[in-house]
């Protein structure tokens, strides 16, 4: 949900960047609603193999491309009263989103809601807004290697120090209002426990900040993207398959837990958070969504950069017949919050009778009504040309802080 657009709606916007977000926005809603695990507990899902961890970590990594692409783009960001400029209207666009993010956590959506952490990470991008693609990612590279480390000591660490950690200094849900009443508690939960440690994520943010410093029409850059992304993602989950099949983790984590090897395996693959992966010793070597280990985040580093160069190297030659993905992706934030209220009126919550029949809808009529809801108003972004609500919002604001 980039809400660090182009500074003006007359500005061409790169349509595969707005294509890769839209695929994740839609990913996002998939596995926000239909199962990841088989209802015997033996398989994980298709949604859950394809979907899980992936569609936010491509979120995360857009953002980035789009606070370059708002700062400079190409090459070096901007400087002096630019680059001041540039900050203000981040920083006041960063602000709503977060407040947007605690306010609709009062919601019964069932989704762990990136919102709050997603306008941080804008914050803590702010100092590196003027770095150039190389700096970029030789501080993504640092952070993939070093964080994971100082995360699973960090979690070590503190079990044995500290009594009821995790589960006394994790929130369980998304952070909202009256969280903020509990400070040390929601700053835990956002660094460290939470479902989007800001520990990690920025590993996603500076990898997307230094891809939006390249030259990002031309083909040359989307085919090196999409083939390091290719490498990266092969290889990691390469890793993680042999982990799964001829390590003995599975096997011992079953005896451990009392499950069987099968249902074992479909939460190393998924990730329901049952079981504590990250007291493991080979806790590096698993890419199970939301881990944050070193192959999760390779991983989904390299699928959001084959994504993102797949979508550079056909979206702009296809675009009228992806205009409602490239339109969806446009106006993410207004999506993403408009799907979290129609999940909310679905899962049961006391609704006026004219919205009764959203209840009525299975999992997968609920997921093709989202697709083809954000699909539909995507195509008339696409036609009108007009942000979205919350997008134009976020603009005016922001502009309004830089003195634009």
């Amino acid at each position: 949900m980039n809400t660090a657009g182009t500074t003006s709606v007359r500005t061409r916007r790169i349509s595969g960047v707005d294509a890769a977000r839209g695929l994740a926005l839609l990913g996002m809603m998939t596995v926000h609603v239909l199962p990841t695990i088989s209802e015997s507990g033996q398989d994980a899902s298709w949604a859950g193999l394809l979907f899980t961890g992936r569609p936010s970590a491509l979120f995360a990594m857009l953002a980035g491309v789009g606070l370059s692409l708002l700062s400079g783009g190409a090459g070096r960001g901007h400087s002096g009263a630019q680059l001041a400029g540039d900050r203000k209207a981040i920083a006041m666009r960063a602000v709503i989103v977060v407040l947007i993010g605690l306010v609709i956590a009062s919601l019964n959506s069932g989704v762990a809601i990136i919102l709050v952490h997603y306008g941080l990470l804008f914050l803590l991008a702010l100092p590196f807004l003027s770095l150039g693609a190389v700096p970029l990612f030789a501080l993504a590279g640092a952070w993939v290697a070093a964080t994971p480390v100082a995360y699973w000591w960090l979690h070590n660490d503190l079990r044995s120090s500290w009594e009821g950690f995790p589960d006394m200094w994790r929130l369980w849900h998304s952070p909202g209002v009256a969280d903020l009443f509990t400070p040390s508690l929601l700053g835990m939960d956002l660094a460290l426990t939470g479902y989007y440690p800001l520990l990690l994520w920025p590993a996603y943010l500076f990898t997307g900040m230094a891809i939006g410093r390249l030259q990002l029409q031309r083909t040359a850059t989307a085919l090196k993207l999409a083939g390091v992304g290719l490498g990266l993602a092969a290889v990691s989950y390469g890793v993680h398959l042999w982990m799964l099949w001829q390590s003995p983790l599975v096997p011992e984590l079953a005896a451990r837990y009392g499950w069987s090897n099968a249902e074992m395996r479909a939460e190393l693959m998924v990730g329901t958070f049952q079981v504590p992966l990250v007291t493991e010793d080979l806790w590096f070597l698993l890419a199970t969504p939301h881990q944050g280990s070193t192959m999760d985040l390779i991983h989904t580093i390299g699928t959001s950069m084959l994504v993102l160069g797949l979508c550079l190297l056909i979206a702009e030659k296809l675009r009228w017949v992806l205009a409602p993905l490239i339109g969806a992706g446009a106006m993410p934030l207004t999506l993403y919050v408009a799907h979290l209220v129609v999940l909310h009126f679905w899962r049961g919550t006391p609704v006026p009778d004219f919205l009764t029949f959203l209840t009525e809808y299975s999992p997968m009529q609920m997921t093709l009504i989202l697709i083809v809801g954000a699909l539909g108003a995507g195509l008339l972004r696409f036609v009108l040309r007009r942000r979205g609500p919350l997008e134009a919002f976020t603009h005016a604001a922001g502009n309004a802080a830089a003195g634009r």
